[in-house]
């Protein structure tokens, strides 16, 4: 945390840390986890991405903020990354890497012994030591990754749905983010490359969803107010502008229409009782 101050990476801004925290803390009080004191806060950085460090410390970018459609979408991955915490995923990553480090200095050895054989013949075990020890790693590495996401998917799950919001959140984010992903030029973004979507992760997250009735749930004011706040900060004060009056004259043509469509409905009504 003091690498990301130092960095300029926290954002300083109450409101949007202060609506993180209040989010964040709803969460982690469905599910009370002993010992772990949580703190939630923004980046300013327009890329996607979310990342979970040790001791509780839970960093949002300002991009995934805006990317959400609505709360249940933004706090299931606030879920997803609280689990991370509260599995300990951070701390069996590095033992892994421990693990990991003892088979390449192992390899190495064997390498060093079939060097020492001299030959043709020893050359070649000895990159072929090394070269099996090193994608022996690669591999570890990865099935650990993934086992970590599939297990911060479930157990995230369950405190998304036992804090009331909509199940349906998970999925729908996720294919979101896969639909992102194929009209992005060069590198994938951050959050992708640190949390690989899956077809399977999908359809596991839609079989979820579908074990349970359906919930009908209501953003708070403070997720359109935290979002607004944050698209006046993208580009210049005129785009700003233009964005939202855009916005209210969206909305008004919208609330004209539906009175419009009430007034007919009523024309067409007969009347009835006194009057």
């Amino acid at each position: 945390m003091r690498q990301v101050r130092a960095s300029g990476a926290y954002m300083d801004d109450p409101e949007v840390n202060d609506y993180l925290n209040s989010l964040g803390m709803r969460l982690v009080a469905a599910v009370p986890e002993t010992g772990i004191d949580f703190e939630f806060f923004a980046v300013p950085d327009p890329s996607i991405n979310a990342f979970a460090l040790p001791g509780g410390f839970i960093g949002v970018n300002t991009g995934l903020i805006l990317l959400a459609q609505n709360e249940s979408e933004l706090a299931s991955v606030l879920a997803h990354e609280i689990s991370h915490v509260t599995q300990h995923h951070i701390a069996r990553m590095l033992a892994a890497q421990k693990g990991s480090m003892l088979m390449q200095l192992a390899a190495l050895a064997v390498a060093i012994a079939a060097g020492a054989a001299g030959g043709a013949s020893g050359g070649q075990a000895a990159s072929a030591a090394i070269a099996s020890a090193q994608a022996l790693a690669i591999q570890n590495q990865i099935n650990f990754t993934r086992e970590h996401e599939y297990e911060a998917d479930r157990i995230g799950f369950q405190r998304l749905d036992v804090a009331g919001f909509d199940v349906t959140a998970p999925a729908t984010l996720m294919e979101k983010l896969q639909r992102s992903a194929r009209f992005v030029e060069g590198t994938a973004p951050s959050y992708l490359r640190t949390h690989p979507i899956t077809y399977q992760r999908i359809a596991e997250a839609q079989n979820r969803a579908q074990g349970k009735p359906y919930r009908q749930v209501a953003d708070s004011l403070d997720f359109h107010l935290v979002r607004a706040l944050l698209r006046s900060y993208v580009g210049t004060p005129r785009d700003a502008v233009a964005f939202f009056d855009e916005g209210i004259a969206s909305a008004s043509t919208t609330t004209r229409w539906r009175r419009t469509t009430a007034s007919s409905r009523r024309c067409c009504v007969p009347r009835t009782g006194r009057g």
